[in-house]
């Protein structure tokens, strides 16, 4: 059984950066965290090194931050995942009583706290994102299944599917909207790389095997891009690999965007304009940024803040 525990890249169409060294008023260098974009500005939450969660927020374009505290100290573990949804950003987190989840209206100063699930029910880090009228998270539990909840927007309960039973999950899964699906991927415990989807206000989940076991190395990222589902991983000896599927389709197309031993973190996966784009850890020299036209077949990259490949 593989497990893998890896820091998340992150990136988003209009904004990108890496967390895994922002510094955090009060709680010391940050961990990995996500991003998104919340209204008109960019959003980072992330869980500082004495377990406070953090939220940053920046305008589109500008060059300062802004801070607020989230959480205390000792309440959030492993990293945070941040969305819009509706006219809120919404944080899920590990937290010390189980599944946290936070809310602000988008320009509120205070948050709002739901528990989510209880103790010893997620393990590492959730995914947030909108799919629907509902906030969806996807989670990883201690038994290395995985479980999925979901709430109306503005609600104040959760609901909870278990989407794969015990040892079929390796690593912290990914979630988004596809067409009219909610979609996960998630790494299997041999390493294999595993596509579940069910169509919104559905009750039972499908899943396809993206890529067998042995193939991949790290919780994947998914995402749409144009008219296709696409997915990002680590595979063997730290190639990026891509994946690609129409949407309702039945089988997965692979390229590889980058060869062994170029990415040693995680990989995260947008659109952005008439691109797919991911970003990636490179060797010595920060994080890579890849990018294609939508359907194309050949990856362009960039060293960040600058360079080339």
């Amino acid at each position: 059984m593989l497990r893998f525990r890896h820091k998340r890249a992150i990136v988003v169409a209009g904004a990108m950066a890496s967390v895994a060294a922002l510094t955090v008023a009060g709680g010391g260098v940050a961990h990995a965290g996500g991003i998104t974009q919340s209204g008109n500005s960019s959003a980072i939450a992330v869980e500082a090194a004495d377990h406070s969660l953090w939220f940053y927020w920046q305008p589109i374009g500008g060059s300062g931050w802004n801070s607020q505290e989230v959480a205390p100290p000792g309440t959030s573990f492993f990293n945070p995942s941040v969305a819009q949804v509706g006219n809120s950003t919404v944080i899920a987190a590990s937290g010390s009583d189980g599944l946290d989840f936070y809310w602000q209206p988008i320009g509120g100063s205070g948050w709002n706290h739901q528990l989510v699930s209880g103790p010893r029910t997620v393990s590492q880090y959730p995914a947030v994102a909108r799919s629907g009228n509902s906030t969806v998270i996807a989670a990883m539990n201690p038994d290395l299944g995985l479980d999925f909840y979901w709430q109306p927007i503005g609600g104040s309960g959760w609901n909870h599917q278990q989407v794969a039973g015990s040892l079929t999950t390796g690593a912290s899964p990914s979630i988004a909207q596809v067409g009219n699906s909610t979609v996960i991927a998630a790494a299997g415990g041999d390493g294999s790389l595993i596509f579940y989807w069910q169509p919104i206000g559905g009750s039972g989940w499908n899943h396809q095997q993206v890529a067998p076991a042995g193939t991949s190395f790290s919780p994947p990222s998914i995402a749409r891009a144009g008219n296709s589902t696409v997915i990002t991983s680590l595979g063997p000896n730290n190639s990026v690999d891509f994946y690609v599927q129409p949407i309702g389709g039945s089988g997965w197309n692979h390229q590889q965007v980058a060869p062994a031993g170029i990415s040693f973190n995680i990989s995260s996966i947008a659109q952005a304009g008439n691109s797919t784009v991911i970003v990636a850890d490179g060797p010595n020299v920060g994080q890579r940024f890849y990018w294609q036209p939508i359907g194309g077949s050949g990856w362009h990259c960039q060293v960040v803040p600058s360079g080339s490949c």
